[in-house]
């Protein structure tokens, strides 16, 4: 299985995409988080997708997936996992993988990656970089985008 595109998004400013309010899927970034490759010969490609959510006690119920311009692609639920305790603080990882199939092979694609909010929790957002210094609460890893054959 090889990967055929992949992004590592960890600016030295943190960035941030709200889901203090229900949203459809939207693009997080067209031009930092937007993959382009080639379909393999199968038609098949498994996309999987890591970001943070950060900034409550709860944390909000989202989708991650890919869209090609506005079209989706593929969405899911995604996995996470607690770091720490449940403070306002805690980092919660959320990881999506989902394979995409019926693909013509050959073809050239852009897919941005791209998430919605189903339950809005105030105060919170999905985060990635942060400065590498030892204040605390300001650095939140990267958003990864990964496109592999299937």
């Amino acid at each position: 299985m090889a990967c055929l595109a992949n992004i590592v998004y960890d600016p030295t400013t943190a960035v941030t995409w709200a889901t203090t309010a229900n949203l459809a899927m939207t693009a997080m970034s067209t031009t930092n988080l937007r993959n382009s490759f080639t379909v393999p010969a199968n038609g098949k490609v498994m996309v999987r997708l890591v970001c943070t959510i950060h900034g409550a006690v709860t944390m909000p119920s989202i989708l991650l997936g890919v869209l090609q311009g506005s079209t989706i692609i593929g969405r899911v639920s995604p996995i996470g996992g607690l770091k720490n305790t449940a403070v306002a603080t805690a980092m919660v990882t959320q990881e999506a993988t989902f394979v995409v199939s019926g693909l013509t092979p050959g073809a050239s694609l852009t897919w941005d990656m791209a998430y919605g909010v189903e339950t809005l929790v105030a105060s919170t957002a999905i985060k990635a970089g942060g400065p590498n210094d030892t204040t605390s609460n300001n650095a939140f890893g990267a958003a990864i985008f990964e496109i592999w054959e299937a």
